[in-house]
């Protein structure tokens, strides 16, 4: 699943657990959320690192 899905399943979880009052729901929210971030994040920075170039074994 792509993380902008994720993190908008996880913002949609929140907001019903409050219109419901589900704590529990809006606790799993938060934190699919903020993985899907984290995701994201490490996938960018993943991304912008410089090639390193291969070290010869002569």
């Amino acid at each position: 699943m792509t993380k902008l899905r994720e993190k908008a399943q996880g913002r949609t979880k929140q907001i019903v657990g409050q219109m419901i009052g589900d704590d529990e729901l809006v606790h799993e929210g938060k934190e699919q959320e903020r993985d899907a971030e984290k995701e994201a994040e490490n996938e960018t920075a993943s991304s912008s690192e410089p090639a390193q170039p291969a070290s010869s074994q002569d």
